[in-house]
C-alpha cells in the first residue's frame, strides 16, 4: 500500500522558518524595487508647470500711493488743527491774564501803563512768555506790544483794550481783550490797499516787506509803510501820506452777525486823513493817545521829531481823544496835541 503524505507530520519548527524565509523575501523585493532607477521621463525645470505670482500694476500702484498721500495730507491738517487750536486756546488764556493785570494796575496807580512792558516789570505777569502769542514765531517779535491800545482810567468796559491778529490766517477769527476784564473770539474782515505809491506791507510773522499791490488783502497785523489808500470791509477808508507808518491791528464784527464793524489801527508816523463809515466804530492807537470816531472824517499827524507826540484834526463830526490820564472829545476845526507824556496841549470837550 503506498504511503502517503501527511501535512501534520511537519514539525512546528520547520513551519515558523518557512514562514519567516517567506516574509524575509517579501521584504527583500519591496526594497530592491524601491531603490531602483526610476523608469519615467524627467521633465527639464524649465518646462515644469509653475504657479504664476501676480504683482501690481503701475495703474495699481499709483492708487495706492494717492490714497495713501490723501490720508497723509488728512492726518497732518487733522494735526495741525490741533496745534493751532491749543495755540489759540493758549493765546486767550494769556489776553485774560494781561486784561487781570492791566485792571490790577489801573486800581493801583489810577491809570493804565503807556506800554504792556510795564505789567511784567512790575509783577503783575510772571510768565516768562506772558506778553507774546503762542502762534507768533518771529524771534524780533515784540510780542503783544504793537496790539495794544491806549485807554483813560474811566473809559467804558466794552472798549478793546488789546487784540491778537496771529490766529487770522488759519480760523478767519481774532481775539479781543476789553476793558472789563473780558476776552472775546470775534470773526474778522481784511481789508484792502486799494491805491498805492510804492507803499510795502510786512505781514505779521515775517522778517521782510513786500512791495504792495493794488487790491493787496490785508489782514489783521499787516503794517503798511508809505503813501497808499487802505480800504476797510465797511467802506471805511485811511489815506496815507508820504512816510507814514500804519499797521491794521484788527476788524472784527462787534457782537452778533449784523453788529457794527469795529476796526483799530496803530499809526506810529506820518500823516493820515481817517474816513469812518456811519455806525462803525473806528479807533486810531498812537504811541501817546487812542482816537476813537463814529461816523466822521479826521486827520491824524504823528511827528517822530517830537518825542512821538500826536496831532489830531477834526474836519467832521465827533472824535474822541484818550490818553492815560482822562479821555473826551476833540473840539471841530482845532489841532489837539497829546506829547510823549500823555499831556494834552489844547482843550477836550466833555
Amino acid at each position: 500500500m503506498k504511503k502517503q503524505f501527511d501535512v501534520s507530520s511537519h514539525s512546528a519548527p520547520q513551519v515558523a522558518v518557512e514562514n519567516a524565509l517567506a516574509e524575509n523575501a517579501l521584504a527583500e523585493s519591496a526594497l530592491a524595487e524601491h531603490n531602483a532607477p526610476s523608469t519615467r521621463r524627467q521633465l527639464p525645470a524649465e518646462a515644469r508647470p509653475t504657479r504664476k505670482r501676480r504683482g501690481f500694476t503701475l495703474l495699481e500702484m499709483v492708487v495706492v500711493i494717492g490714497v495713501i498721500a490723501v490720508l497723509a495730507a488728512l492726518a497732518l491738517g487733522w494735526f495741525g488743527q490741533s496745534r493751532e487750536g491749543a495755540r489759540r486756546v493758549q493765546c486767550d488764556v494769556r489776553l485774560k491774564a494781561i486784561a487781570l493785570g492791566l485792571d490790577a494796575f489801573r486800581q493801583e496807580h489810577g491809570r493804565f501803563p503807556t506800554q504792556l512792558a510795564k505789567l511784567r516789570d512790575d509783577g503783575y505777569l510772571t510768565e516768562p512768555d506772558a506778553l507774546r502769542c503762542p502762534s507768533d514765531a518771529l524771534e524780533s517779535s515784540t510780542g503783544y506790544e504793537p496790539f495794544y491800545a491806549i485807554r483813560a482810567p474811566r473809559d467804558s468796559s466794552e472798549l478793546p483794550i488789546l487784540v491778537c491778529p496771529m490766529h487770522e490766517a488759519t480760523g478767519n477769527h481774532g481775539a479781543q481783550a476789553f476793558v472789563g476784564r473780558y476776552t472775546t473770539h470775534s470773526q474778522a474782515s481784511p481789508a484792502v490797499l486799494e491805491a498805492s505809491g510804492g507803499a510795502t506791507v510786512q505781514h505779521p510773522g515775517q522778517k521782510e516787506a513786500v512791495a504792495a499791490t493794488a487790491n493787496m488783502p490785508l489782514r489783521g497785523g499787516d503794517r503798511i509803510r508809505g503813501s497808499a489808500t487802505i480800504r476797510f470791509a465797511d467802506g471805511s477808508t485811511a489815506v496815507l501820506q508820504s512816510g507814514s507808518d500804519v499797521t491794521v491791528l484788527q476788524s472784527f464784527i462787534d457782537g452778533h452777525a449784523k453788529a457794527p464793524l469795529y476796526t483799530l489801527v496803530r499809526q506810529t508816523l506820518g500823516d493820515v486823513t481817517y474816513r469812518i463809515h456811519t455806525g462803525s466804530k473806528f479807533d486810531v492807537v498812537t504811541p501817546t493817545a487812542t482816537a476813537g470816531a463814529h461816523g466822521t472824517e479826521f486827520r491824524i499827524v504823528v511827528d517822530s521829531g517830537s518825542a512821538g507826540s500826536t496831532r489830531l484834526f477834526v474836519i467832521e463830526g465827533k472824535v474822541s481823544l484818550a490818553t492815560v490820564k482822562k479821555s473826551g472829545f476833540a473840539p471841530l476845526g482845532e489841532w489837539v496835541e497829546v506829547d510823549s507824556l500823555g499831556n494834552i496841549l489844547g482843550g477836550l470837550l466833555p
